[in-house]
């Protein structure tokens, strides 16, 4: 699987002519720029609400529907696994090894997917990142397709959220959001790409259960509108992030997340 670039701005925090079907596909979206793309032509709906178990030290996943990787990005600062110099500024994050027992949520789990650095800071006209990706149906860099998880409330997994005062946001790329979809641009404005709907994530030392439903996300407002609420296009969804929160002056300070099992709920 290659690597995928997807980024925030902002620190780290068109019109389609049919929604993408169960098990169907969404063909030529109309784009910003009046163009069309044939990004939509993978789409499946998850037979169960099983993403990953994070039950090996594989970074990709996958089974008849979801086809993913873990991906960490990051500009400016430190971070484990290393993104610096890398193209895109990013690598694949394989899972850690855990103690069994360890997690008092799942005593079975011997993985985990773990991330951490620090000294992310803005830059002149240049916004600093860290974002931890989960891919969902992505085979190759021209091969990206969508989940339809319209069957299910949310997202849940397993965390520890340990990222200070800046705190981090789940978010969940979709068509509108993400530049596969062809109706955002990769400039900023108000068209612009990026601002997947999210919600805060409380900050936490030990291991703790997360269930975000998609009707509670929003948007940042600095990019193209999503719809929210009942509307969000839950049939038709890229990727989730954890974004590590920025400050707007200086840099983060250490960080770390632990992630395991994901699915829908």
């Amino acid at each position: 699987m290659s690597a995928f670039c997807g980024r925030a701005v902002l620190g780290g925090w068109g019109v389609l002519a049919a929604l993408l079907p169960a098990c169907g596909s969404v063909k030529d979206p109309v784009g910003a720029d009046g163009s069309t793309a044939d990004a939509w032509q993978r789409s499946c709906a998850p037979s169960a609400p099983l993403i990953t178990r994070v039950e090996g030290g594989d970074p990709f996943y996958g089974d008849n529907c979801i086809h993913g990787g873990w991906y960490l990005e990051s500009f400016n600062g430190v971070t484990t696994p290393a993104t610096a110099g890398l193209p895109g500024r990013q690598t694949s994050v394989a899972p850690a090894s855990i103690t069994l027992g360890s997690s008092s949520l799942d005593p079975t789990s011997t993985f985990a997917v773990h991330v951490s650095g620090s000294g992310q800071a803005n830059t002149g006209t240049e916004y600093a990142y860290a974002q931890l990706t989960a891919w969902l149906n992505t085979v190759s860099d021209t091969e990206i397709g969508t989940v339809d998880a319209s069957q299910y409330t949310g997202i849940q997994f397993y965390a520890i959220i340990n990222t200070g005062v800046t705190g981090a946001r789940l978010t969940v790329g979709n068509l509108y959001t993400d530049p596969s979809g062809g109706i955002c641009t990769t400039t900023s404005g108000p068209k612009g790409c990026y601002d997947n709907p999210g919600a805060e994530l409380a900050i936490t030392t030990e291991w703790t259960k997360y269930q975000v439903p998609f009707a509670s996300l929003t948007q940042l407002g600095f990019g193209n509108p999503s719809p929210l609420g009942d509307a969000f296009p839950k049939s038709a969804i890229i990727h989730l992030k954890w974004d590590v929160g920025v400050p707007m002056t200086g840099p983060t300070a250490p960080w770390e997340l632990w992630i395991d099992d994901l699915t829908f709920y």
